[in-house]
């Protein structure tokens, strides 16, 4: 069966760029696969240069009917998913929604076109006189982003990728219900995968990063957002007593957010965005992770994957995707008034207990490996693939 994926490919920096190419192999198994780009650049992985056949995206000549599937990873990023958009509008197929809220992308995209009324008329369509104001609150920015508030949810503006979708893959049971409640396309769970363990010198790691023996090292990556909740982490770690630690940050801060919140005669190491090697090589040098979001936009994490994965143990935002991991294999932070305080003592508990941190560690490990393998997940995309094909 021959199918076309449409996504981001590195260097384009974005969480589904790497999903993809991790996916890719194990996706071969069973499909003919070509890849679908923006024009204007080439991937860097030359091993996916040399496995598939990767072509630009002209949408004058591309044949639909040469496929048995059309496959189109949708995220927030628009710039990199903007071809992306304007296919699946022509060419209807198979969505994997990798964010639940889309807001940003189409905020993004009116940034990118200026063309405000298309943009309010789509919120209109959806919102009525709700999505009118929201519109503006955006133009004028008279009032936060709705993807920054508690009500990003209840405005998602998702509903455009749903109607145009044949079917829809999501990494969550979290959000297959929400999808479920507002459209009756045939939708899946579909588990975020796991990674290939690699092994590291942590010894070596540490001492690079000024890290002493006695120290504990924490760690959270990713893009640097404001849901990522580090003006609360920082806060907490300002209380935290009793041992000595260093933290280091990985993933790009384009707004630098940062600034703004860093304080307190704690160590911070900002590393900004890693290959995924060094992301890995970070990880498995680290003791405890710290991957909060709220509010979500329903996304799944690949950097969370990877801490369990690598046997550590991880604190959570108890909410969106991350609530549905088994109590066992995360620590659960509530994003309410006693969140600095959990965050503190969490951490606190970890770094006094290392039998703790091993145990919630292998118990995350094991979880990965048994629920999100590559091979299981490429097995249900193709069990959903084929289904797809009855329809």
């Amino acid at each position: 069966m021959k199918i076309a994926i449409f996504s981001p490919l590195n260097p384009i920096k974005t969480g589904i760029s790497d999903y993809t190419e991790e996916m890719l192999s194990a996706l071969s198994g069973h499909f003919d696969i070509d890849l679908y780009i923006e024009k204007g650049y080439q991937p860097e992985n030359k091993n996916i240069l040399s496995q598939f056949k990767t072509i630009p995206f002209d949408a004058d000549s591309f044949d639909p009917s040469v496929y048995s599937e059309i496959i189109y990873h949708i995220g927030n990023y628009y710039d990199g998913h903007r071809y992306i958009y304007e296919s699946l509008k022509k060419f209807p197929g198979i969505v994997v929604l990798h964010d639940y809220v889309l807001q940003g992308f189409y905020a993004e995209r009116y940034d990118a076109t200026g063309d405000f009324e298309q943009y309010k008329k789509l919120q209109i369509k959806y919102y009525g006189q709700t999505g009118e104001e929201i519109a503006t609150w955006i133009s004028d920015n008279s009032r936060i982003p709705i993807w920054e508030s508690n009500e990003a949810f209840d405005f998602p503006l998702n509903e455009e990728i749903v109607e145009y979708a044949k079917g829809i893959i999501v990494h969550s049971d979290f959000i297959k219900q929400r999808i479920q409640a507002k459209s009756g396309k045939p939708v899946v769970k579909i588990h975020h995968h796991g990674h290939e363990i690699r092994e590291f010198d942590r010894n070596a790691i540490r001492q690079g990063l000024g890290v002493n023996r006695n120290e504990i090292l924490l760690c959270s990556a990713g893009f640097v957002n404001k849901n990522k909740r580090y003006n609360k982490i920082f806060s907490a770690l300002s209380k935290v007593k009793g041992f000595k630690f260093k933290y280091v940050i990985a993933g790009l801060d384009r707004g630098n957010i940062l600034e703004n919140y860093i304080s307190g005669d704690y160590d911070i190491i900002r590393k900004g965005h890693l290959l995924i090697r060094e992301l890995e090589a970070l990880i498995s040098a680290s003791d405890i992770c710290i991957n909060l979001r709220y509010p979500t936009m329903g996304e799944s994490s690949g950097s969370l994957l990877r801490m369990m994965g690598y046997g550590k143990p991880v604190l959570v935002t108890n909410y969106g995707s991350y609530a549905d991991f088994p109590d066992y294999c995360v620590l659960k932070i509530n994003p309410d008034i006693d969140e600095e305080e959990m965050i503190k003592r969490f951490i606190t508990t970890l770094a006094g207990d290392e039998d703790f941190r091993i145990s919630i560690g292998k118990e995350a490990r094991e979880y990965v490996k048994k629920e999100c393998s590559i091979e299981k997940c490429a097995v249900e995309y193709a069990e959903f693939i084929n289904k797809m094909m009855l329809f």
